[in-house]
Protein backbone atom coordinates (compact mmCIF):
# COMPACT_ATOMS: atom_id res chain seq x y z
CA UNK A 1 0.00 0.00 0.00
CA UNK A 2 1.32 3.43 -0.92
CA UNK A 3 1.45 5.93 1.96
CA UNK A 4 0.62 9.59 1.36
CA UNK A 5 3.42 11.25 3.34
CA UNK A 6 1.91 14.70 2.96
CA UNK A 7 -1.34 13.60 4.62
CA UNK A 8 0.60 11.99 7.46
CA UNK A 9 2.46 15.23 8.15
CA UNK A 10 -0.80 17.20 8.14
CA UNK A 11 -2.42 14.71 10.51
CA UNK A 12 0.59 14.83 12.86
CA UNK A 13 0.61 18.62 12.95
CA UNK A 14 -3.11 18.66 13.67
CA UNK A 15 -2.63 16.44 16.72
CA UNK A 16 -0.09 18.77 18.34
CA UNK A 17 0.73 22.43 18.29
CA UNK A 18 3.92 24.35 18.94
CA UNK A 19 4.82 27.32 21.11
CA UNK A 20 8.35 28.74 20.96
CA UNK A 21 9.53 25.49 19.43
CA UNK A 22 7.97 23.27 22.13
CA UNK A 23 4.96 21.00 22.19
CA UNK A 24 1.72 22.52 23.47
CA UNK A 25 -0.71 21.31 26.12
CA UNK A 26 -3.75 22.95 24.60
CA UNK A 27 -4.69 20.23 22.15
CA UNK A 28 -3.67 17.40 24.48
CA UNK A 29 -5.23 18.10 27.88
CA UNK A 30 -7.19 21.32 27.50
CA UNK A 31 -10.29 22.56 25.77
CA UNK A 32 -9.50 25.15 23.17
CA UNK A 33 -11.29 28.46 23.75
CA UNK A 34 -10.08 31.19 21.42
CA UNK A 35 -6.39 31.98 21.07
CA UNK A 36 -5.39 29.93 24.10
CA UNK A 37 -6.34 26.54 25.43
CA UNK A 38 -7.37 25.83 29.02
CA UNK A 39 -6.22 23.02 31.27
CA UNK A 40 -6.97 22.15 34.89
CA UNK A 41 -4.29 20.75 37.18
CA UNK A 42 -5.19 19.06 40.45
CA UNK A 43 -3.84 16.51 42.92
CA UNK A 44 -0.27 15.24 43.03
CA UNK A 45 2.22 15.50 40.18
CA UNK A 46 4.51 12.50 40.45
CA UNK A 47 6.23 12.72 37.05
CA UNK A 48 7.93 15.51 35.16
CA UNK A 49 5.45 17.97 33.66
CA UNK A 50 5.78 21.01 31.40
CA UNK A 51 3.34 23.90 31.25
CA UNK A 52 3.21 25.74 27.92
CA UNK A 53 2.63 29.39 27.11
CA UNK A 54 -0.30 28.77 24.76
CA UNK A 55 -2.41 27.27 27.53
CA UNK A 56 -3.97 28.91 30.60
CA UNK A 57 -3.68 26.51 33.53
CA UNK A 58 -5.99 26.43 36.54
CA UNK A 59 -4.60 25.15 39.84
CA UNK A 60 -7.54 23.45 41.54
CA UNK A 61 -7.00 22.54 45.18
CA UNK A 62 -3.59 21.76 46.65
CA UNK A 63 -1.43 20.83 43.67
CA UNK A 64 1.70 19.11 44.98
CA UNK A 65 4.79 18.31 42.92
CA UNK A 66 6.34 15.26 44.56
CA UNK A 67 9.92 13.98 44.48
CA UNK A 68 11.67 13.42 42.16
CA UNK A 69 9.45 15.25 39.66
CA UNK A 70 10.27 18.62 38.09
CA UNK A 71 7.57 21.09 37.06
CA UNK A 72 8.82 23.13 34.09
CA UNK A 73 6.94 26.31 33.17
CA UNK A 74 7.56 28.05 29.88
CA UNK A 75 8.11 31.82 29.75
CA UNK A 76 4.89 33.75 29.21
CA UNK A 77 2.70 31.07 30.78
CA UNK A 78 -0.33 32.14 32.81
CA UNK A 79 -1.43 30.03 35.77
CA UNK A 80 -4.58 30.91 37.72
CA UNK A 81 -5.83 29.75 41.09
CA UNK A 82 -9.27 28.17 41.23
CA UNK A 83 -11.27 30.65 43.28
CA UNK A 84 -14.07 28.11 43.79
CA UNK A 85 -11.76 25.67 45.64
CA UNK A 86 -10.50 27.20 48.88
CA UNK A 87 -6.74 27.59 49.15
CA UNK A 88 -5.89 26.35 45.66
CA UNK A 89 -2.11 26.52 45.53
CA UNK A 90 1.11 25.11 44.09
CA UNK A 91 3.42 23.08 46.34
CA UNK A 92 6.97 22.04 45.48
CA UNK A 93 7.69 19.29 47.99
CA UNK A 94 11.05 18.18 49.39
CA UNK A 95 13.07 16.50 46.64
CA UNK A 96 10.94 17.95 43.83
CA UNK A 97 11.86 20.97 41.69
CA UNK A 98 10.30 23.90 39.89
CA UNK A 99 11.87 25.29 36.71
CA UNK A 100 9.95 28.51 36.05
CA UNK A 101 12.09 30.80 33.90
CA UNK A 102 10.31 33.76 32.39
CA UNK A 103 11.94 36.82 30.86
CA UNK A 104 11.67 40.56 31.46
CA UNK A 105 9.44 40.87 28.39
CA UNK A 106 7.59 37.60 28.90
CA UNK A 107 7.22 36.83 32.61
CA UNK A 108 5.41 33.85 34.10
CA UNK A 109 2.25 35.04 35.88
CA UNK A 110 0.40 33.30 38.71
CA UNK A 111 -2.84 35.14 39.37
CA UNK A 112 -6.53 34.95 40.25
CA UNK A 113 -9.00 33.20 37.97
CA UNK A 114 -11.34 36.16 38.36
CA UNK A 115 -11.48 38.90 35.77
CA UNK A 116 -9.51 42.12 35.96
CA UNK A 117 -11.33 44.53 38.24
CA UNK A 118 -12.81 41.69 40.32
CA UNK A 119 -9.63 40.24 41.80
CA UNK A 120 -8.81 40.45 45.52
CA UNK A 121 -6.25 39.19 48.02
CA UNK A 122 -7.07 35.64 49.06
CA UNK A 123 -8.44 34.57 45.68
CA UNK A 124 -6.04 31.58 45.74
CA UNK A 125 -3.35 30.18 47.98
CA UNK A 126 0.06 31.00 46.51
CA UNK A 127 3.29 29.04 46.01
CA UNK A 128 4.88 26.89 48.72
CA UNK A 129 8.40 25.42 48.44
CA UNK A 130 9.73 22.84 50.92
CA UNK A 131 13.44 22.06 50.89
CA UNK A 132 15.93 20.00 52.87
CA UNK A 133 18.05 22.74 54.44
CA UNK A 134 18.53 23.28 58.17
CA UNK A 135 16.12 25.05 60.49
CA UNK A 136 16.56 25.79 64.19
CA UNK A 137 13.48 24.04 65.54
CA UNK A 138 14.37 20.64 66.99
CA UNK A 139 10.92 19.02 67.04
CA UNK A 140 9.95 16.43 64.43
CA UNK A 141 7.54 16.50 62.73
CA UNK A 142 7.05 20.21 62.14
CA UNK A 143 4.23 21.00 59.78
CA UNK A 144 3.74 23.84 57.37
CA UNK A 145 0.88 26.19 58.05
CA UNK A 146 -2.45 24.59 57.35
CA UNK A 147 -4.75 21.74 58.43
CA UNK A 148 -3.11 18.40 59.18
CA UNK A 149 -4.66 16.64 56.22
CA UNK A 150 -2.84 18.98 53.84
CA UNK A 151 0.19 20.29 55.79
CA UNK A 152 3.68 18.94 55.06
CA UNK A 153 6.55 18.10 57.42
CA UNK A 154 9.61 20.32 56.89
CA UNK A 155 11.66 19.22 59.93
CA UNK A 156 15.05 17.53 60.00
CA UNK A 157 16.74 19.06 56.97
CA UNK A 158 20.53 18.66 56.76
CA UNK A 159 21.61 20.08 53.39
CA UNK A 160 21.98 23.85 53.19
CA UNK A 161 22.89 23.51 49.50
CA UNK A 162 19.70 21.66 48.64
CA UNK A 163 18.20 22.58 45.26
CA UNK A 164 14.44 23.09 44.83
CA UNK A 165 14.80 24.53 41.32
CA UNK A 166 14.64 27.96 39.71
CA UNK A 167 12.16 30.83 39.67
CA UNK A 168 13.07 33.79 37.49
CA UNK A 169 10.85 36.60 36.20
CA UNK A 170 7.75 35.34 37.99
CA UNK A 171 4.80 37.41 39.22
CA UNK A 172 2.46 36.17 41.97
CA UNK A 173 -0.81 38.10 42.27
CA UNK A 174 -3.80 38.08 44.68
CA UNK A 175 -2.58 35.05 46.61
CA UNK A 176 -2.70 34.07 50.29
CA UNK A 177 -5.37 32.16 52.18
CA UNK A 178 -6.24 31.55 55.83
CA UNK A 179 -6.02 27.78 56.09
CA UNK A 180 -6.68 27.67 59.84
CA UNK A 181 -10.14 29.15 60.15
CA UNK A 182 -8.99 32.36 61.79
CA UNK A 183 -6.19 30.87 63.94
CA UNK A 184 -3.43 32.86 62.28
CA UNK A 185 -2.06 30.33 59.82
CA UNK A 186 -2.07 31.66 56.28
CA UNK A 187 -0.53 30.74 53.00
CA UNK A 188 1.65 33.53 51.61
CA UNK A 189 2.39 34.70 48.11
CA UNK A 190 5.70 32.79 48.29
CA UNK A 191 6.31 30.54 51.30
CA UNK A 192 9.78 29.01 51.66
CA UNK A 193 10.31 26.23 54.21
CA UNK A 194 13.88 24.99 54.76
CA UNK A 195 14.80 25.93 51.19
CA UNK A 196 18.47 25.42 50.32
CA UNK A 197 21.02 27.63 48.63
CA UNK A 198 21.12 25.49 45.51
CA UNK A 199 17.74 27.01 44.63
CA UNK A 200 17.71 30.09 42.36
CA UNK A 201 15.21 32.87 43.12
CA UNK A 202 15.43 36.17 41.25
CA UNK A 203 13.14 38.72 39.62
CA UNK A 204 10.00 37.77 41.54
CA UNK A 205 7.11 40.10 42.37
CA UNK A 206 4.30 39.55 44.88
CA UNK A 207 1.22 41.71 44.28
CA UNK A 208 -1.72 42.28 46.64
CA UNK A 209 -1.37 39.12 48.69
CA UNK A 210 -3.48 38.38 51.76
CA UNK A 211 -0.60 37.60 54.14
CA UNK A 212 3.18 38.04 53.78
CA UNK A 213 4.65 38.54 50.34
CA UNK A 214 7.85 36.56 50.98
CA UNK A 215 8.36 34.40 54.07
CA UNK A 216 11.31 32.19 54.97
CA UNK A 217 11.13 29.43 57.61
CA UNK A 218 14.77 28.56 58.19
CA UNK A 219 16.88 27.47 55.27
CA UNK A 220 19.65 29.24 53.42
CA UNK A 221 18.26 30.13 50.01
CA UNK A 222 19.60 33.32 48.42
CA UNK A 223 17.47 35.72 46.39
CA UNK A 224 17.77 38.97 44.50
CA UNK A 225 15.55 41.41 42.62
CA UNK A 226 12.38 40.94 44.68
CA UNK A 227 9.38 43.29 44.58
CA UNK A 228 6.46 43.37 47.03
CA UNK A 229 3.45 45.60 46.37
CA UNK A 230 0.56 46.14 48.79
CA UNK A 231 1.12 43.24 51.16
CA UNK A 232 -1.65 42.06 53.47
CA UNK A 233 0.92 41.62 56.24
CA UNK A 234 4.72 41.83 56.08
CA UNK A 235 6.63 42.36 52.86
CA UNK A 236 9.65 40.26 53.94
CA UNK A 237 9.40 37.89 56.91
CA UNK A 238 11.94 35.41 58.28
CA UNK A 239 12.05 32.96 61.20
CA UNK A 240 13.46 29.62 62.47
CA UNK A 241 17.09 30.12 61.52
CA UNK A 242 16.94 31.68 58.07
CA UNK A 243 20.45 32.68 57.03
CA UNK A 244 20.27 33.38 53.31
CA UNK A 245 21.40 36.54 51.51
CA UNK A 246 18.99 38.84 49.66
CA UNK A 247 20.04 41.84 47.57
CA UNK A 248 18.03 44.39 45.58
CA UNK A 249 14.50 44.34 46.93
CA UNK A 250 11.57 46.74 46.95
CA UNK A 251 8.52 46.88 49.19
CA UNK A 252 5.76 49.46 48.72
CA UNK A 253 2.64 49.87 50.86
CA UNK A 254 0.19 52.69 50.11
CA UNK A 255 -3.10 51.27 51.40
CA UNK A 256 -4.87 48.29 52.96
CA UNK A 257 -6.82 46.46 50.29
CA UNK A 258 -9.65 44.22 51.46
CA UNK A 259 -9.48 40.45 50.87
CA UNK A 260 -12.10 38.24 49.31
CA UNK A 261 -14.83 37.52 51.87
CA UNK A 262 -14.22 34.30 53.76
CA UNK A 263 -10.54 33.99 52.82
CA UNK A 264 -9.00 35.65 55.87
CA UNK A 265 -8.32 39.05 57.36
CA UNK A 266 -5.60 41.59 56.76
CA UNK A 267 -3.03 42.27 59.44
CA UNK A 268 -3.46 45.45 61.45
CA UNK A 269 0.29 46.05 61.49
CA UNK A 270 1.97 45.24 58.17
CA UNK A 271 5.73 45.74 58.27
CA UNK A 272 8.54 46.08 55.80
CA UNK A 273 10.66 43.42 57.52
CA UNK A 274 9.75 41.08 60.38
CA UNK A 275 12.57 38.92 61.68
CA UNK A 276 12.20 36.20 64.31
CA UNK A 277 14.72 33.79 65.77
CA UNK A 278 12.88 30.78 67.12
CA UNK A 279 9.55 31.56 68.73
CA UNK A 280 9.59 29.95 72.17
CA UNK A 281 5.85 29.25 72.14
CA UNK A 282 6.39 26.66 69.41
CA UNK A 283 7.50 23.06 69.85
CA UNK A 284 11.27 22.59 69.63
CA UNK A 285 12.06 26.30 69.99
CA UNK A 286 14.17 28.36 72.35
CA UNK A 287 15.65 31.77 71.73
CA UNK A 288 19.13 30.24 71.89
CA UNK A 289 18.56 27.62 69.18
CA UNK A 290 21.17 27.46 66.41
CA UNK A 291 21.51 28.11 63.59
CA UNK A 292 20.57 31.66 64.44
CA UNK A 293 18.34 33.62 62.16
CA UNK A 294 20.90 36.00 60.68
CA UNK A 295 20.22 36.79 57.03
CA UNK A 296 21.88 39.54 55.02
CA UNK A 297 19.55 42.06 53.37
CA UNK A 298 21.31 44.57 51.15
CA UNK A 299 20.16 47.36 48.83
CA UNK A 300 16.54 47.46 49.85
CA UNK A 301 13.85 50.11 49.61
CA UNK A 302 10.78 49.62 51.83
CA UNK A 303 8.21 52.41 51.86
CA UNK A 304 5.10 52.47 54.05
CA UNK A 305 1.80 54.33 53.69
CA UNK A 306 2.36 57.02 56.29
CA UNK A 307 -0.05 57.91 59.08
CA UNK A 308 -3.75 57.16 59.19
CA UNK A 309 -3.85 54.03 57.01
CA UNK A 310 -3.21 51.13 59.40
CA UNK A 311 -5.80 50.29 62.06
CA UNK A 312 -3.16 50.81 64.73
CA UNK A 313 0.17 52.56 64.89
CA UNK A 314 2.30 49.41 65.11
CA UNK A 315 3.53 49.51 61.54
CA UNK A 316 7.31 49.40 61.44
CA UNK A 317 9.88 49.45 58.68
CA UNK A 318 11.96 46.69 60.26
CA UNK A 319 11.41 44.61 63.39
CA UNK A 320 14.04 42.16 64.64
CA UNK A 321 12.95 40.16 67.67
CA UNK A 322 12.67 36.80 69.48
CA UNK A 323 16.36 36.03 69.35
CA UNK A 324 16.91 36.91 65.71
CA UNK A 325 20.00 38.44 64.24
CA UNK A 326 20.13 40.31 61.00
CA UNK A 327 22.45 42.23 58.71
CA UNK A 328 20.85 45.22 57.02
CA UNK A 329 23.04 47.36 54.78
CA UNK A 330 22.59 50.01 52.09
CA UNK A 331 18.83 50.33 52.56
CA UNK A 332 16.06 52.94 52.62
CA UNK A 333 13.23 52.71 55.18
CA UNK A 334 10.62 55.41 54.84
CA UNK A 335 7.12 56.57 55.71
CA UNK A 336 6.28 53.95 58.34
CA UNK A 337 3.65 54.98 60.91
CA UNK A 338 5.57 53.85 63.99
CA UNK A 339 9.30 53.07 64.03
CA UNK A 340 11.81 52.83 61.22
CA UNK A 341 13.81 50.18 63.09
CA UNK A 342 12.79 48.23 66.18
CA UNK A 343 14.81 45.58 67.99
CA UNK A 344 12.26 44.23 70.40
CA UNK A 345 13.82 42.13 73.11
CA UNK A 346 16.90 41.41 75.16
CA UNK A 347 17.37 38.07 73.37
CA UNK A 348 17.96 39.78 70.05
CA UNK A 349 19.98 42.51 71.73
CA UNK A 350 22.25 39.81 73.15
CA UNK A 351 23.15 38.64 69.65
CA UNK A 352 25.25 41.78 69.26
CA UNK A 353 27.81 39.87 71.34
CA UNK A 354 28.02 37.06 68.81
CA UNK A 355 28.14 39.34 65.75
CA UNK A 356 24.64 38.66 64.53
CA UNK A 357 23.24 42.18 64.23
CA UNK A 358 24.72 44.68 61.79
CA UNK A 359 23.00 47.83 60.60
CA UNK A 360 25.07 49.97 58.24
CA UNK A 361 24.53 52.70 55.66
CA UNK A 362 20.78 53.25 55.88
CA UNK A 363 18.54 56.20 55.07
CA UNK A 364 15.54 56.64 57.38
CA UNK A 365 12.95 59.09 56.09
CA UNK A 366 9.54 60.36 57.19
CA UNK A 367 8.91 57.59 59.71
CA UNK A 368 6.81 58.60 62.70
CA UNK A 369 9.92 57.83 64.74
CA UNK A 370 13.12 56.39 63.35
CA UNK A 371 13.97 54.51 66.56
CA UNK A 372 12.19 53.47 69.72
CA UNK A 373 12.25 55.80 72.73
CA UNK A 374 15.41 56.01 74.79
CA UNK A 375 16.43 52.75 76.44
CA UNK A 376 19.06 50.03 76.42
CA UNK A 377 18.17 47.77 73.51
CA UNK A 378 19.91 48.01 70.16
CA UNK A 379 16.83 49.32 68.39
CA UNK A 380 16.58 52.15 70.92
CA UNK A 381 20.21 53.23 70.92
CA UNK A 382 21.69 52.71 67.48
CA UNK A 383 24.82 54.88 67.68
CA UNK A 384 23.62 56.60 64.54
CA UNK A 385 26.86 58.17 63.36
CA UNK A 386 28.89 55.03 64.02
CA UNK A 387 26.54 53.04 61.83
CA UNK A 388 26.44 55.63 59.02
CA UNK A 389 22.67 56.07 59.26
CA UNK A 390 21.18 59.19 57.72
CA UNK A 391 17.84 60.73 58.59
CA UNK A 392 16.26 62.56 55.67
CA UNK A 393 13.05 64.55 55.39
CA UNK A 394 10.96 64.15 52.24
CA UNK A 395 11.00 60.49 51.21
CA UNK A 396 9.43 61.13 47.80
CA UNK A 397 12.37 63.34 46.86
CA UNK A 398 14.73 60.38 47.14
CA UNK A 399 13.34 58.83 43.95
CA UNK A 400 12.63 59.84 40.38
CA UNK A 401 8.94 59.05 40.99
CA UNK A 402 7.07 57.60 43.94
CA UNK A 403 3.72 57.92 42.16
CA UNK A 404 2.20 54.47 41.59
CA UNK A 405 1.28 55.15 37.98
CA UNK A 406 4.85 56.13 37.11
CA UNK A 407 7.05 54.45 39.69
CA UNK A 408 10.76 54.92 39.14
CA UNK A 409 13.00 53.88 42.02
CA UNK A 410 16.09 55.47 40.50
CA UNK A 411 17.53 58.09 42.88
CA UNK A 412 16.61 61.62 41.81
CA UNK A 413 19.29 64.07 40.77
CA UNK A 414 19.44 65.53 44.28
CA UNK A 415 18.79 62.30 46.21
CA UNK A 416 20.82 61.48 49.28
CA UNK A 417 20.67 57.86 48.11
CA UNK A 418 23.09 58.51 45.25
CA UNK A 419 26.00 58.33 47.69
CA UNK A 420 26.79 57.12 51.19
CA UNK A 421 26.55 53.40 50.56
CA UNK A 422 28.89 50.80 52.00
CA UNK A 423 30.92 50.40 48.81
CA UNK A 424 33.04 47.50 49.99
CA UNK A 425 32.11 44.71 52.35
CA UNK A 426 35.74 43.66 52.75
CA UNK A 427 36.86 44.06 56.32
CA UNK A 428 33.33 44.40 57.68
CA UNK A 429 31.47 41.99 59.92
CA UNK A 430 29.27 41.10 56.96
CA UNK A 431 32.15 40.02 54.70
CA UNK A 432 32.35 36.46 56.01
CA UNK A 433 28.69 35.87 55.17
CA UNK A 434 28.48 36.95 51.55
CA UNK A 435 30.76 34.56 49.66
CA UNK A 436 29.11 32.28 47.12
CA UNK A 437 26.26 34.66 46.39
CA UNK A 438 24.90 33.78 42.91
CA UNK A 439 28.22 32.29 41.88
CA UNK A 440 30.31 35.16 43.20
CA UNK A 441 30.38 37.42 46.23
CA UNK A 442 27.71 39.90 47.24
CA UNK A 443 29.19 43.31 46.50
CA UNK A 444 28.83 46.57 48.34
CA UNK A 445 27.53 49.63 46.52
CA UNK A 446 28.41 53.31 46.74
CA UNK A 447 24.68 54.14 46.57
CA UNK A 448 21.86 53.32 49.00
CA UNK A 449 18.63 51.55 48.14
CA UNK A 450 17.44 49.12 45.48
CA UNK A 451 18.32 51.17 42.40
CA UNK A 452 21.68 52.10 40.93
CA UNK A 453 21.50 55.77 39.90
CA UNK A 454 23.53 54.93 36.79
CA UNK A 455 22.31 51.39 36.21
CA UNK A 456 19.43 49.63 34.50
CA UNK A 457 15.91 49.76 35.90
CA UNK A 458 15.88 46.08 36.79
CA UNK A 459 12.18 46.15 37.81
CA UNK A 460 10.96 47.61 34.52
CA UNK A 461 8.78 45.67 32.10
CA UNK A 462 7.86 42.60 34.15
CA UNK A 463 6.35 44.16 37.29
CA UNK A 464 2.85 45.57 37.73
CA UNK A 465 1.14 47.71 40.35
CA UNK A 466 -2.55 46.81 40.45
CA UNK A 467 -4.98 46.12 43.26
CA UNK A 468 -7.88 44.37 41.50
Amino acid sequence: MQINKKLLVVAFMTAISFTAGCFSDSSVTGVTTGAKGNAVISGNLTANRTLYADTVYTLSGYVKVQAPATLTIQSGTKIVGDTTVAGSSLWILRGAKIDAQGTATNPIVFTSARSVGNRKPGDWGGIIIIGNAKINRTANPIFTEGPQNTAENYAGGTNDNDNSGTMRYVRIEFAGYDVSGGQGQELNSLSMYAVGRGTTLEYIEAVAGLDDSFEWWGGSVDARYLVSYESGDDHFDWTEGYNGRVQFLIGLQTQLIQPRAGTGTLSTDPRGFEGDGCENNKAGCTFANAPYSMPVFANFTVIGPGAGVFAQADGNGAVIRRGSGGNMINGIIGRWPQYGISLRDAESNALLGVDSVTVRSLILSDNASNFEPAGTNFGQNLNVQANSIQTVTGVAGLFTSLTTSSLDWTPSATSAARTGGLASLTGTKVAARVAGFFGGTMLGTSYIGAADPLGTKWWAGWTTYVTN
